[in-house]
Formats: C-alpha cells, structure tokens, sequence
C-alpha cells in the first residue's frame, strides 16, 4: 500500500445539504489517499464547510474558521458564508482559500494545491 497523502479536519456547519456535501468532499479526498483527522492538532489542514442563512450562523461560521485558524492555521472555507469571501477574507485574511455552496471540485482542487496529494496513490490497487 502507498503513503497517504495528508490527514484534512473538517467543520461541517449549517443544514443537512452542507453535511452532504461535506461528506461528499471527505469520500472525494479519501479515495485519493487523504486520511480524516479527528481535532486540529493531527490534521495538516481544517476544510470549514459554512452556513450563511442568517445572521446567527454567519456569526458562528465566522467564529468556527477563528478558531480552525487558531488551532491549526492552514485553513479553506466552502459553503454558503464562502459565497461572501470577501467578508470571510477581510475577517480572517489567513484564510488558504475561500470557495462557495456546493463546490466539491474547487474545494478539492484547492486541498491538492495547500497539501498535495501522493500521485502513486491508486484507491483500487491500494486494496490489493
């Protein structure tokens, strides 16, 4: 079996469809060989998937990427509050990058770019 690519963390904030594609992008990355990490301390980065429906939960989006950046410090926003980057950006400037709702090849594309991917990796050979 090859070496897995990089543990990712995430925060999955808002409704059922935000956990869906949270789950989404954690199968995505797991079939390219990243690992889940289950706090910020062992993970390389923290995907924060936001809410952005009212303003209670930008309020908490906003605290929840705090706190990633705080704990971790490699940090990419999706979801809903991502649709809004420039306030995410003016908030947190550490941000890595910022993608919006339902955006499962950009989150993707930018967990290659700030932790790439071990390209031996292939999920139907590994299993041998």
């Amino acid at each position: 079996m090859t070496l897995l690519s990089g543990k990712v963390g995430f925060v999955s904030l808002g409704c059922p469809k935000a956990l869906v594609d949270s789950e989404r992008i954690i199968t995505q990355l797991r079939s390219e060989g990243y690992q889940t990490a289950n706090d910020y301390d062992n993970a390389d980065l923290v995907v924060v998937n936001t809410c952005g429906f009212i303003d209670e939960a930008k309020a908490e989006s906003l605290q929840a990427i705090g706190e990633a950046i705080n704990e971790n410090g490699r940090v990419i926003v999706t979801g809903c509050l991502g649709e809004d980057a420039d306030l995410i950006q003016q908030t947190h400037p550490q941000v890595l990058a910022v993608t919006g709702a339902h955006a499962l090849e950009a989150v993707v594309a930018e967990v290659h770019r700030a932790l790439p991917r071990d390209l031996s990796h292939d999920p139907l050979t590994d299993l041998l």
